[in-house]
């Protein structure tokens, strides 16, 4: 009988009181009330008393709050948890709410965010070697800049289309966090790169920074640099994280935009 219980996130091994009431309502058929209370420490009057109030699943329940709440995840497509959903509200209703209130409600109103897909890391665990056009990491996880163009993280990710695959670089800077420029091509290549770094303006000496892809060792992409005088940065191999600010464009570019499209094309 204990495994029955459920609970908040915190400790999923203890009920809340009325999680407890719901247990009893389904276990009183198989056996008495009484017995199924001493187990779950619940008072039995309490239980009863419950009932008569109409099973209450929530206390304090506001109905005009869960209409806020229901309306603003639908109108975000189920894309916000329950922190970026809390902002939302306050943004445009001037409401605060706290995160656990909307937590709770969520629940009880079967409200889902939208789950990303976790991938796993299928990295090499190889030894990293001598490689010709390596860089060091000089950005050594500082995500912050002090003026427009002296720091950015670069990087070129694939979109599943219907009619194949198409390849977007982008380039991502520290100062406000803007896509400054960005191209897409049919092929993943150093022509791509090359592309989305034509209008880019940075300022001389500043600092750009990518995986260890293919093209980002290429001589081109090294000349390049030389010729826009920017310092070329590269995060170790199997460690996102030191990329995370183009990462994680990407990430929310497909699971909380492109996902809502049934149907992609190249064009």
């Amino acid at each position: 009988m204990k495994k029955i219980l459920c609970s908040s996130d915190k400790n999923p091994q203890r009920a809340t009181q009325i999680e407890k009431y719901l247990i009893i309502d389904q276990l009183k058929i198989e056996f008495p009330v009484s017995r199924i209370c001493l187990v779950l420490d619940v008072n039995r009057r309490s239980y009863y008393k419950w009932c008569q109030n109409g099973k209450k699943i929530a206390n304090k329940f506001d109905e005009n709050d869960a209409k806020i709440i229901s309306e603003e995840h639908k109108n975000n497509n189920g894309i916000y948890g329950t922190i970026r959903l809390k902002y939302a509200i306050q943004n445009k209703f001037g409401i605060i709410f706290n995160h656990k209130k909307i937590r709770r409600y969520k629940k009880i109103l079967g409200l889902e965010t939208i789950k990303r897909t976790k991938k796993g890391l299928s990295v090499s665990r190889a030894k990293e070697k001598n490689l010709i056009n390596k860089a060091p990491y000089l950005i050594e996880c500082n995500f912050k800049s002090d003026a427009f163009g002296q720091k950015m993280s670069s990087d070129v990710s694939y979109i599943k289309c219907s009619d194949g695959t198409l390849y977007l670089s982008a380039v991502k800077d520290y100062f406000n966090n803007e896509i400054v420029p960005y191209s897409t091509s049919n092929n993943n290549d150093v022509n791509l790169i090359l592309e989305s770094y034509k209008d880019l303006n940075i300022e001389e000496n500043a600092t750009i920074n990518t995986d260890q892809g293919e093209v980002y060792f290429s001589y081109e992409y090294v000349e390049l640099a030389k010729n826009n005088k920017f310092n070329r940065s590269m995060s170790h191999r199997g460690h996102c994280w030191e990329n995370c600010p183009i990462e994680n464009w990407f990430m929310q570019l497909k699971h909380e935009w492109l996902c809502l499209f049934r149907k992609l094309t190249r064009e």
